[in-house]
């Protein structure tokens, strides 16, 4: 009998498992565990007249296989609550259930029905699965697990859809399982279980353990059991057409969409079905066969789990080795597998329609639906959107290092226990893992010796040729050496195929064949194995002598271990452990912070002859900040856990120091103090400081020290307050400032309270203790805002410690003053209002609330005041000396920095004091007026802002560092001068080339120590960095896709005339960088172009070609367009006053297009350009820099104004400009014949970072390129303004090996979606200290989601530009996109739709402060309706001006109309 109820299918489990169970087991906090917890706190018994207990377990991994195993030896009844993604976890707790012969069930929520990778992680452990995809299905199925389990004794995981459909209540037939035949059965079989014979069951766990085989019944009666709840559930379910010749097979948890969409195909007369998998395992062939439909020609298995790395899905093997069993009659269909994304509506008609087009018309047996590739380990097709497992990115270089001979036994840790070389352990230990492979080491130690055998019977033996007898030889003489022993091993296999019948041991040796090859053998554990280095199996791993290697992952986040509550004492450092045994290869990495570091430990563990162990840190994050995805915050943790020295990044090799040699290197410039004691006890330690003198610095950082130097600051400032107290009144200036405004008012706040005779300190508010609070007689902060109303990262800490202080912080004493700066029109929404000045708000409030008394009311800068900010601090000013008693006192404050003009001129020609700041080794660090010089020469001081607060939490300075950008005008270099950019990278920057939007290239993280040598390497190469920024002309883009040889001659060389026709003429580049003094002379230094000031903002230009404008030619401030005729360039149209840099908020600033100024022959076309330049010397703006570019200086004055006083300057007027057209401003992917016939290929470079990471080693490939290239004596390099690389002037005869060059290295693009290759981003965070949200590191995930509903509509292929900032700077030119993005606060950007496709028109806002939700949710119905009413050739930006979506932007000032 059923009743008919309305539930959601948390609702219906958490009855049933409770009333079905003696303990309930949570994981994660959900709907279940209130239940359930409600329940028990009632008293409420279970069906078995009994009291329940409900236990929330928080660290699976650590926790959980203790508490059920307890629970196991009582003879309870368990229900576990788990997630999917953690089933993982509970691997070891599966198998010793099944020993135990003991009734488990586990609820499993599949949150994301489109991936189920997790679920096939333990389908080989012996535990029956089952699947249901409804809140019906859920429930039937829930009883169904229930009975199984009690009635075979064993673990029983149902996979239930938790996704929000399912979460939904709505009405259902339940079954009445409290009484009738169901309970009666239930409780025949609880009573026999709980009253089993101790003996036999120690017998049932021997045999278990003995034998470590699964002991699920091959064959589950489902039949009966589901009888007995009144809803029939089989094992498979078939919808569709009875005589259908195309079928898809999924499993059970794939939404319920599928079955609609292929019943909606079956109704339009397509003979299709789907085949659902309710019972996974253990797996009946027999089933299975009857539910297919004889009529069925093929097969599609579903696969949806988007990490596998493996050949084959499992369920793909299932199903093809049921129709292989000899159970199937007849011919066996064809099979497909089809490894499907899911689009964000669900399985839509159209979708299903193209995997079975696919199918039908697929080449290879597996084939992609919905992504461009299956997503495997942070990798698409080469394109790193970090969406990656813990572990996945290092068994990825495992197998990319070691193809063929990598041979992995993973202990269940924190990811996947599958893989194509690996097999699953019964338990987190070591010692299966290490004995798997013990066993294969005697193995092929006897195959060896059968190699030998054979060897010395050949000696008498004529029946065994010369050449085999010879390979044999080579290969036993080169056995343990991995690539001599591939070698003769494959050329022995050759000779064998044809000699092995004529021998019996050639015959074995034959057929074990695969011994020829010497495996890299790993181990590869989790946390747990640190928890007891003894017990665990490392000690005999490490003592064995053995050639293995262990891969330890630590996934404890760095933040986690910092937080006293979880400061664990148990956990030991496997690596020093180790290092101290003697005889093991040892290595601390981590793939976040050096990807090169990590590739060369695997190697050189791989060739020490004896155990090694590599500890790899693989942060599992559980929660994350707004913006933050999971992969981004790995980043962060692991960046942050090497700079502070928790987790050093070293290489311990004692083969070295049996050679010899250093055994010890040091990848990273912190170490553990235990590592030291260690070093200093082997004698090694002084050979580490020496070669790394900056580690001595770290060493001493030791918490003695942090004592003492807390002790002597609190001295000193005792001593401060006394003489304070004796001769002036003190008063505290704290700042919270990330952009710099906050410092500086509150700098200028200081200077005039030193003219008032007060004694005042200025820092920022995290570098003074809030306990020190109540000592401090009167304190002002000057606080902006960040983000949606959050503190700046200097202030962050102080607001958590005033929000957590009781009543022991006693205020009454201090007096205050907040200053609370902010934008009002930054978040103009209605509902964003009270995010104005958040921050400052918030802390005057506070500091009241705690008893502290007033000094003046709240102070508010606003930007949009007449006169920014300080209209407000001006006003508020007086209050604050009147409140001291100090208003009467004259003064005269002058700005802390001087204006840029004031710090060029006095320079002495960008000379500033950068030589002295460059050898004073205290700080990493420029003084402040030399950063601004130092811009002139191609380098910004930066910090990395990952790392930024906890570096402050610690009392250390900012990380800083240093980005250099080349000059190259026109993009162009040479093989050579590639390699030698390739290797500067890896010695001197973060080991990553990032090809810029201004077709230059740039390094990111060089440190002050490195920077000299770095430019020095630079200028060897023939290339340097003057005027790659600063306010100058910087560097020169032009068209990189040929045109024609003459063309392209042409404009390169006019690209590189004006950039050195424009160069400073100071020699300080020469005299700091290159070490070139000073040439007495009585002439005295100049400017003849640019003058002591230079120009009033950076000013740049670039050379377009039509019919591609791929330079974004009216986003620069001087433009020529190439007028061709005949072949030859007659002449340019010259365009002036364009940029796309503006601010959030402040509408007098904008994005503009160049105007066409007129035309200029190619000799008159540098003059045209120089008298551009000294009029806007003359008149561009040098009071406010945000408006002083030349686009507001055309706007200001006219652009006839401006025509003519360049025409003047000029002596001749400008003829009227010559027709042209552009059709796109993107790259002409993939090969391309020049008119010249050479062959130029351009390749995809993915925001134009080159780097190597797991499935994509792009940089290491391009140095191998250019290394080609040098030795064919052939080629060019070309960066594009578009972030992309082209390879050119390939000879005819060459284009056969670079196109199998680049096959080898998969440097193809033909698998990126059009959205994709038209995609460019900025480098953001963590480097730009301009930056409000992520960039870079965002939008190819972004891409990713969006490539699914390009792909659903059918759209993969239509080119659309898609561009984001992290700012609204405008690096990457989001304001000329189709689809823009420019970022306002961490996770939160500004929408712009409607730029044109070949750019020359700019976007309009469509909507303001969204986050990815509301982005993917406003594009896919415009992407849709733009498929449905497009005309033919209609780009997606002009169809949403058409369709008034958005209105056009028809000049710069309109913008933001």
């Amino acid at each position: 009998m059923t009743v008919s109820q309305t539930l959601n299918v948390e609702t219906a489990l958490a009855y049933i498992g409770f009333d079905l169970s003696d303990n309930v087991i949570v994981t994660g906090d959900s709907n279940i565990r209130d239940l359930c917890s409600e329940w028990t706190t009632q008293g409420t018994q279970n069906l078995f007249n009994s009291a329940v207990s409900t236990t929330f377990v928080r660290n699976i991994r650590a926790e959980l296989h203790g508490v059920v195993h307890s629970l196991i030896a009582s003879k309870s009844l368990i229900t576990l609550y788990i997630s999917a993604s953690d089933l993982i976890n509970t691997i070891p707790t599966l198998y010793t259930v099944i020993g135990d012969r003991a009734p488990l069930v586990i609820h499993a929520a599949v949150a994301d029905p489109t991936d189920v990778g997790d679920v096939f992680a333990i389908r080989q452990t012996g535990a029956i699965l089952l699947a249901s995809n409804s809140v019906q299905e859920g429930h039937d199925i829930g009883l169904v697990a229930h009975s199984l389990a009690v009635k075979y004794k064993i673990p029983v995981v149902h996979l239930y859809d938790a996704s929000a459909p399912a979460l939904k209540f709505q009405k259902i037939q339940t079954a009445d399982y409290k009484s009738g035949d169901f309970l009666a059965n239930l409780k025949t079989e609880v009573d026999g279980y709980k009253k089993n014979d101790p003996i036999s069951q120690v017998v049932d766990q021997l045999k278990s353990t003995l034998f470590l085989k699964p002991t699920a019944q091959s064959s589950i009666d489902y039949a009966q059991v589901s009888q007995s709840i009144g809803n029939q559930v089989g094992t498979f379910e078939y919808t569709g057409e009875g005589d259908a010749s195309q079928i898809l097979v999924a499993l059970g948890t794939n939404p319920v969409s599928l079955a609609d969409a292929v019943a909606k195909l079956a109704q339009t007369g397509q003979k299709v079905g789907v085949l659902r998998v309710r019972a996974y395992r253990p797996w009946s062939e027999e089933d299975f066969l009857a539910a297919v439909p004889s009529s069925v020609e093929t097969i599609t298995v579903v696969d949806t789990a988007h990490s596998l790395s493996t050949a084959w899905g499992p369920l793909f093997l299932d199903v093809a080795a049921s129709f292989h069993s000899g159970k199937y009659q007849g011919k066996p269909p064809v099979l497909r597998e089809g490894r499907v994304h899911i689009p964000a509506q669900g399985y839509t008609v159209e979708f299903v329609k193209s995997i079975i087009a696919q199918a039908a018309n697929a080449d290879q047996a597996v084939f992609n639906v919905g992504s461009p590739a299956v997503h495997t380990n942070g990798v698409h097709n080469g394109v790193i959107d970090f969406e990656s497992t813990n572990e996945g990115p290092y068994i990825k270089i495992l197998e990319q290092l070691f193809p063929d001979r990598a041979s992995v036994a993973n202990i269940s840790s924190e990811s996947s226990v599958y893989g194509k070389h690996g097999a699953a352990a019964p338990e987190a230990n070591a010692e299966f893992g290490f004995g798997m492979h013990l066993v294969l080491v005697q193995n092929r130690a006897r195959f060896a010796n059968s190699v030998s055998e054979v060897l010395k019977a050949s000696k008498s033996d004529d029946s065994i040729s010369e050449e085999l007898r010879k390979e044999l030889g080579s290969w036993f003489q080169y056995r343990d050496d991995a690539e001599k022993s591939l070698k003769h091993g494959k050329a022995a296999i050759s000779l064998l195929e044809k000699e092995h019948h004529q021998h019996a041991t050639l015959e074995a040796i034959y057929e074990d064949r695969a011994f020829f090859s010497k495996p890299s053998r790993w181990v590869i554990g989790g946390d747990q194995l640190s928890y007891d280095v003894g017990n665990s199996g490392v000690h005999h791993v490490i003592s064995s002598k053995e050639d293995i290697n262990m891969l330890v992952l630590d996934t404890q986040p760095y933040s986690e271990k910092i937080a006293p509550t979880q400061q664990d004492r148990r956990k030991k450092d496997i690596g020093l452990y180790a290092m101290q045994y003697g005889s093991a290869y040892v290595a601390s990495v981590a793939i976040n912070s050096s990807y090169a570091q990590v590739v060369r430990a695997f190697m050189e563990a791989d060739a020490y002859p004896g155990p090694s162990v590599v500890l790899a840190y693989a942060p599992k994050i559980s929660k994350t900040g707004k913006g933050v995805s999971v992969p981004l915050a790995m980043l962060k943790e692991t960046k942050i856990a090497v700079d502070s020295g928790y987790w050093p990044l070293y290489r311990w090799n004692p083969s070295l120091d049996a050679a010899g040699q250093e055994p010890f290197a040091l990848d990273s410039e912190k170490v553990k103090r235990e590592i030291v004691e260690f070093l200093d006890r082997e004698n090694h330690l002084a050979y580490v400081l020496s070669s790394k003198p900056e580690v001595a610095a770290h060493i001493s950082a030791n918490a003695e020290k942090e004592l003492k130097t807390a002790i002597e600051n609190k001295v000193q400032s005792s001593y401060s307050q006394l003489l304070s107290s004796l001769n002036a009144q003190p008063l505290l200036v704290l700042y919270g400032s990330d952009g710099g405004n906050a410092e500086a008012v509150a700098k200028r706040l200081g200077s005039e309270a030193k003219q008032r005779g007060l004694r005042p300190r200025v820092m920022a508010a995290d570098s003074f203790s809030v306990e020190d609070l109540p000592s401090e007689q009167s304190v002002v902060y000057v606080v902006s805002t960040a983000g949606q109303g959050e503190f700046p990262g200097n202030a962050k800490e102080t607001w958590k410690a005033l929000q957590s202080a009781g009543a022991d912080l006693d205020l009454t004493k201090t007096r205050f003053a907040v200053l609370a700066l902010g934008d009002r029109n930054y978040w103009p929404l209605p509902g964003d209002k009270h995010y104005f000045a958040k921050s400052g708000k918030d802390l005057d409030h506070k500091l009241e609330t705690l008893g502290a008394g007033r000094l003046t009311p709240l102070g508010v800068g606003d930007d949009q005041d007449p006169d920014g900010l300080w209209t407000g601090v001006n006003a508020w000013r007086p209050i604050l000396w009147q409140a001291l008693g100090v208003d009467e006192v004259d003064v005269n404050v002058e700005p802390v920095l001087p204006s840029d003009d004031a710090i060029k001129e006095s320079s002495n020609y960008l000379r500033g004091t950068i030589a002295e700041g460059l050898v004073d080794t205290s700080t990493g660090a420029l003084a402040e007026l030399d950063t601004k010089l130092s811009k002139f020469h191609g380098i910004y001081q930066q910090d990395d802002r990952d790392t930024r607060e906890e570096r402050a939490r610690q009392g250390q300075e900012p990380a800083f560092s240093f980005m250099v950008r080349c000059r190259i005008p026109g993009g162009v270099v040479t093989p050579e001068q590639w390699i030698a950019v390739d290797q500067i990278a890896d010695k001197w920057a973060n080991g990553t080339i990032k090809i810029t939007t201004r077709q230059t290239f740039q390094y990111h993280g060089i440190i002050k120590r490195g920077l000299k040598a770095s430019i020095q390497d630079m200028n060897r190469a023939l290339m340097d960095t003057i005027a790659a920024c600063g306010d100058v002309n910087r560097n020169v883009l032009c068209n990189p896709n040929e045109h024609s040889s003459e063309v392209n001659a042409a404009v390169l060389k006019l690209a590189r005339d004006w950039s050195e026709h424009m160069l400073p003429h100071t020699n300080a580049y020469h005299e700091i960088w290159l070490d070139k003094k000073l040439v007495a002379t009585t002439q005295e230094e100049s400017e003849p172009l640019y003058g002591k000031t230079y120009l009033p903002r950076k000013f740049k230009c670039a050379i377009a070609v039509p019919p591609n404008n791929d330079v974004d030619v009216f986003a620069n401030d001087l433009g020529y367009i190439a007028i061709i005729e005949k072949g030859k360039i007659v002449g340019y149209n010259v365009t002036v006053g364009g940029g796309m840099g503006m601010t959030h908020g402040n509408k007098k600033t904008y994005p503009r297009l160049g105007d066409v100024l007129g035309f200029c022959t190619p000799e008159q076309a540098i003059d045209v350009g120089e008298k551009v330049v000294t009029v806007q010397r003359d008149y561009g703006d040098r009071t406010n820099r945000k408006h002083a570019r030349l686009k507001y200086t055309i706007d200001d004055r006219g652009i006839e104004w401006f025509r003519k006083e360049v025409e003047t300057r000029l002596g001749w007027t400008f003829p009227p400009a010559r027709p042209y057209k552009f059709v796109s401003n993107g790259d002409r992917f993939g090969w391309v014949q020049e008119s010249d016939g050479s062959w130029a290929f351009t390749m995809f470079i993915a925001n134009g970072r080159v780097r190597d990471a797991p499935g994509s080693e792009e940089k290491t490939a391009l140095k191998l390129l250019a290394e080609l290239l040098v030795k064919e004596k052939a080629g060019e390099i070309r960066l594009t303004a578009n972030q992309h690389l082209v390879v050119a002037r390939i000879p005819p005869s060459l284009k056969p090996t670079i196109e199998g060059f680049l096959q080898k290295h998969k440097l193809h693009s033909e698998h990126h979606s059009a959205m994709r290759l038209n995609s460019m981003a900025c480098v953001a965070l963590p480097t730009c200290g301009l930056a409000m949200a992520e960039s870079e590191r965002y939008l190819p995930s972004l891409i990713t989601k969006l490539d699914s509903i390009l792909d659903s509509l059918g759209l993969r292929s239509d080119a659309i530009s898609i561009r984001m900032t992290g700012c609204p700077n405008g690096c990457a030119r989001p304001q000329i996109a189709e689809i823009g993005f420019v970022g306002k606060a961490p996770g939160t950007y500004n929408l712009y739709l409607g730029g044109g496709f070949s750019g020359t028109r700019l976007s309009k806002m469509y909507k303001e402060s969204v986050g990815e939700p509301e982005i993917l949710a406003s594009l896919k119905p415009l992407l849709t309706r733009w498929s449905q009413e497009r005309v033919v050739g209609e780009h997606f930006g002009d169809w949403v001006i058409r369709a008034g979506i958005v209105k056009e932007t028809t000049a710069g000032m309109n913008f933001h109309d």
